[in-house]
C-alpha cells in the first residue's frame, strides 16, 4: 500500500508531479521553439490599439488648439505676434533637445533673439513706410554676422554655427511669413488668407493619420519616416484637397482669387504640407527620437504640429504674391 498523508494522500517527491526532460520532450522542445514566428513577423496589433487609446487625447488637444489659433488669427497682430514668439521659444527648445541626443549644441541666445529681431522686421506696417529695404534679409544678414563673430569669440565651432542658421531658416524664417500674410493685401481678407495654410495642414495630419492607419501598405519612406505609407500619404494630399475646395467654395467671395488659382493653391499646399512632415520626419530621424517633444498629450511635441505649416506658410505668401 502506497504511503499516505494524514488525510490518506500518497506522499509524491516534490519532482514527480512534474513531467520528465526527456530526450525526446527537449527535441520537441527545440522544434517548437524553432517553429516560433520571429517577433518582426508578429503583427503588430499592439499599434492599433496603442492609436486608439491615444485618439481621444489627440482629439481633445486639437479641438483646443484649434480653438486657441481661431483666437489669434481673429485678434491680428495683438496675438499673432506673442504666439510666433512663444512657438519659437517651445520649438527652439525642442530642437536644442533633438542636436544634444547627436551631441550637437545650439546657439540658443542668437537663434531667439535673431527669430525676435526678424519678426519685428517682418512687420507689415515696416513695409509699407519702407518698402524699398529688404527688411527680412537684412535680418538674415544681421544673424549671419552675428554667428560668425561668436563663434570667432567662442572657439569657432562651425558645427554649431551650422545647425543654428539651419535652425534659424527652418523655425523663425519660416513662421515670419505670417505677419505679413495675416495684412495681405488688407487686414480683412489677411484673417482668410492665412487660414489656407492652417487648413491644409491640420487637413492633411488628419487624413495622412486615418488613411495610413485603416489602408497603409507600402513604405512611402522608410529610412526617413518608416511609420509612414504611401497610401496615406496619397490619403493626406486628397483629404487636404477636398477639405480647401469645400473651406473656399464656402467663403470664395472673400477669396482674390478665381476658382482654378483656389483648386491651384489647394494642389501646392497639400503636396507642401506633406513635405513638411517628411522634412521634420528626416531631422528626428538624424537625432534618433520619435517626437521632437512632450508638449501635447496624443501629438507628441510642438514641432510635430506645427511642421507642415513651416513649408505652407511661405509657399502660401509666394502664392498670393504671384497671383495678386
Amino acid at each position: 500500500m502506497t504511503p499516505s498523508g494524514p488525510r490518506g494522500r500518497s506522499r509524491r517527491s516534490p519532482t514527480s508531479s512534474s513531467p520528465r526532460l526527456t530526450g525526446s520532450w527537449r527535441k520537441r522542445s527545440r522544434r517548437s521553439w524553432a517553429s516560433a514566428p520571429h517577433p518582426a513577423a508578429i503583427p503588430r496589433r499592439w499599434g492599433v490599439k496603442e492609436a486608439r487609446e491615444d485618439l481621444p487625447a489627440r482629439v481633445l488637444s486639437a479641438l483646443i488648439g484649434a480653438a486657441l489659433l481661431l483666437l489669434v488669427l481673429w485678434a491680428g497682430l495683438p496675438l499673432v505676434l506673442p504666439a510666433l514668439v512663444l512657438v519659437l521659444w517651445l520649438g527652439s527648445l525642442e530642437l536644442r533637445g533633438m542636436f544634444l541626443r547627436r551631441g550637437i549644441g545650439l546657439n540658443l541666445p542668437l537663434l531667439l533673439g535673431g527669430g525676435i529681431f526678424l519678426f519685428f522686421l517682418s512687420l507689415p506696417q515696416l513695409h509699407w513706410h519702407f518698402p524699398q529695404v529688404p527688411w527680412r534679409e537684412v535680418a538674415l544678414g544681421l544673424f549671419l554676422i552675428g554667428g560668425f563673430s561668436y563663434e570667432l569669440l567662442r572657439g569657432a565651432d562651425l558645427s554649431r554655427f551650422a545647425f543654428t542658421l539651419l535652425a534659424f531658416l527652418y523655425l523663425p524664417w519660416t513662421l515670419s511669413y505670417a505677419l505679413p500674410l495675416r495684412h495681405l493685401p488688407d487686414e480683412g481678407l489677411g484673417m482668410w488668407i492665412l487660414s489656407l495654410p492652417i487648413v491644409a495642414s491640420f487637413a492633411t495630419d488628419i487624413g495622412a493619420y486615418f488613411v495610413g492607419r485603416a489602408f497603409g501598405r507600402r513604405k512611402l519612406a522608410p529610412e526617413i519616416s518608416p511609420g509612414k505609407t504611401v497610401e496615406g500619404s496619397v490619403g493626406g494630399i486628397l483629404v487636404s484637397f477636398l477639405a480647401l475646395v469645400l473651406y473656399t467654395g464656402l467663403v470664395r467671395e472673400v477669396f482674390p482669387f478665381g476658382l482654378l488659382e483656389l483648386w491651384l493653391f489647394s494642389l501646392l499646399l497639400s503636396l507642401a504640407a506633406q513635405l513638411g512632415d517628411l522634412a521634420e520626419s528626416m531631422l528626428k530621424r538624424y537625432c534618433g527620437v520619435k517626437d521632437s517633444g512632450r508638449f501635447l498629450p496624443g501629438h507628441g511635441g510642438l514641432l510635430d504640429r506645427i511642421d507642415s505649416l513651416l513649408f505652407t506658410l511661405p509657399l502660401t505668401y509666394f502664392l498670393v504674391v504671384v497671383f495678386t
